[in-house]
């Protein structure tokens, strides 16, 4: 299955953020030691992830030490930004720490670093994505509401075939992609026969049903208001679900379910 990047997703059910009255609040985490960024930053967000009946709520941390206690104190966080430079943290182990402690919630890199090969060790150790702080707030807010929807964003600009080969996050695809491109790849894919990849993945009917609203590229908020359930049960399923299949975040994980026929 492959992965779409920047504005294509993996299903075509529309991303859980658009301004014109999305249907759930959003929690973001924003983690970043440079004050004048960060409040710019958090300004931004508030205003394009906001809608008439649901207020965007951008929690602040500036460091290693307030985000762990952030983390710690609200549960229920859609998404964590993550400055990959804190002053008070070494490399990914930030990141590592925040899979540890909740590996469901989604997680973003910030960095003025446009390393592929930096990029790519983020992913591999379950970042949902990668996004410069050279970018505009258009693309910031476009690869947030991938995140959202399940999906992993990488620069377009700094993609390479290495990505493309690596079979954790299938084929890349850039914000140029159109719709009727990822139609016409989604139609020749399921006329391809598949392999028998079935492999025994030990899950609950009510893990099932939150990985079948995985797949369908739902929220943690909007899964929990379609089965009737706390978000912090939702989250506690997601988790559940990674472990099972050995996998780092909420793509990889249906990735995972397609290729071994687990939906």
């Amino acid at each position: 299955m492959g992965i779409y990047l920047a504005r294509c997703r993996y299903t075509s059910r529309q991303p859980p953020l658009l301004k014109a009255g999305h249907p759930t609040p959003v929690d973001i985490l924003l983690v970043d030691d440079h004050a004048l960024f960060r409040e710019g930053l958090a300004l931004v967000l508030k205003q394009q992830l906001s809608s008439t009946d649901n207020a965007a709520q951008i929690l602040e941390a500036d460091s290693a030490k307030s985000a762990m206690e952030s983390i710690q104190t609200y549960r229920d966080l859609d998404l964590v930004l993550l400055d990959l430079h804190l002053p008070d943290n070494q490399d990914f182990s930030l990141l590592e720490a925040i899979k540890q402690a909740d590996p469901s919630v989604p997680v973003a890199m910030l960095s003025a670093n446009e390393d592929s090969a930096k990029i790519q060790q983020a992913l591999q150790k379950g970042a949902s994505g990668f996004i410069t702080k050279s970018s505009n707030s258009q693309v910031m807010i476009s690869a947030i509401q991938l995140i959202l929807s399940g999906g992993i964003y990488v620069p377009p600009a700094i993609l390479k075939t290495d990505f493309s080969a690596d079979p954790a996050y299938g084929t890349a695809k850039t914000i140029e992609d159109t719709t009727s491109e990822k139609s016409a790849s989604n139609k020749t894919l399921s006329n391809k026969a598949a392999p028998d990849n079935t492999v025994s993945v030990q899950l609950t009917d009510r893990q099932k049903e939150v990985l079948l609203l995985m797949d369908d590229g739902l929220s943690n908020k909007e899964i929990a208001k379609v089965l009737s359930m706390s978000p912090s049960t939702v989250k506690v399923h997601v988790a559940a679900i990674l472990r099972a299949c050995n996998v780092n975040n909420r793509t990889q994980a249906v990735s995972f379910a397609r290729t071994h026929h687990l939906l």
